[in-house]
């Protein structure tokens, strides 16, 4: 109950943890604790309702896309069509789209590589 009133405190009255502290007579440690205790029950129950949201969305999609195949396997072209939107629509949900971060290093060896490269190309040219 007192992390939820810190967390209150802290994000609709915008109040520091001293003020917090003084406002429920307790120490400044224990309010900051109560604080990363509440943040973190407060995420983890976004994480489940989050879980729950895209189970639910992804069991009414493949409920539509079974009853799309039997058209599509006939050759409905507006059932295909569906299809598709039904396939990127999941892929969304499971972030396939979701860009893949790289890390790239580039050695001077290698800008010599391209430097002669480009030399080896612009000597080519008519």
């Amino acid at each position: 109950m007192r992390q939820h009133e810190v967390v209150r405190l802290r994000t609709q009255e915008k109040l520091q943890f001293r003020q917090i502290a003084e406002q429920l007579g307790c120490d400044v440690k224990n309010v900051y604790k109560a604080w990363k205790r509440g943040v973190a029950d407060l995420a983890e129950q976004a994480a489940e309702a989050h879980g729950e949201y895209l189970g639910e969305q992804l069991a009414n999609l493949s409920i539509a896309i079974d009853s799309l195949m039997p058209k599509v396997i006939k050759g409905d072209v507006r059932a295909n069509e569906g299809l598709v939107k039904l396939f990127d629509h999941q892929a969304k949900l499971l972030g396939l789209y979701a860009p893949v971060k790289t890390n790239v290093t580039v050695t001077d060896e290698m800008r010599d590589r391209i430097k002669n490269l480009a030399d080896e190309i612009a000597g080519q040219a008519p």
